[in-house]
């Protein structure tokens, strides 16, 4: 529980990046909208406190660059995919949900990544499971015999990168040593998981 002195402290990244939204949408840079927003997001962190976040690693360039890149190109390929299904003549969908394992133990990285995922047009997480570290997907087209078995893996890059990009070398061996004891159930196909 946090106490009332813990409430009250100034959190000054937070409170600072609301004062720019809020500047932003009264869309005046003027010092009154500045104050204005440092004691609205002031008092929006002590009404709804957060737990500090504490991330332990730091962001790597190389790692960012080959995130955003992977990004950009999920984000084509996946819109070509669903304007070929929109205009499609005989659309024959099979969606359904997924689950998918997560193997870094980081409460930031498993929201990244649910982001990351939900971006893509055609797959939206619809439910985290913080332990075991879980995604379940709801995926549009679950086209081929290998649909989940290729989500499955999606996720799993996805998570690879993010911790390229933001994670120690101690997270990053740790969740390469996770990725070799895949359990065998990996990637069989959970009859519950897909509705026709």
């Amino acid at each position: 529980m946090i106490n009332a002195r813990a409430r009250m402290r100034l959190r000054p990244a937070a409170v600072l990046s609301m004062a720019v939204v809020w500047m932003l949408l009264w869309g005046s840079p003027s010092p009154v909208a500045f104050l204005g927003g440092v004691l609205l997001g002031w008092l929006i962190t002590i009404v709804f406190p957060l737990p500090p976040i504490h991330l332990s690693g730091r962001p790597h360039l190389v790692g960012c660059i080959v995130l955003l890149g992977h990004l950009l190109r999920d984000l084509v390929v996946s819109s070509a995919r669903i304007i070929r299904l929109t205009w499609g003549r005989e659309v024959h969908l099979r969606s359904g949900i997924v689950r998918t394992e997560l193997f870094s133990d980081n409460d930031l990285y498993q929201v990244q990544v649910a982001e990351l995922t939900s971006l893509i047009p055609g797959t939206v997480v619809v439910e985290i499971v913080r332990s075991p570290r879980r995604l379940y997907l709801h995926v549009l087209d679950l086209e081929g015999e290998h649909a989940i078995a290729g989500i499955r893996h999606q996720v799993l890059e996805t998570e690879r990168r993010v911790l390229r990009a933001f994670g120690t070398k101690q997270e990053q061996d740790a969740f390469e040593t996770a990725c070799v004891k895949l359990p065998p159930t990996a990637t069989r196909r959970d009859e519950w998981e897909v509705e026709e």
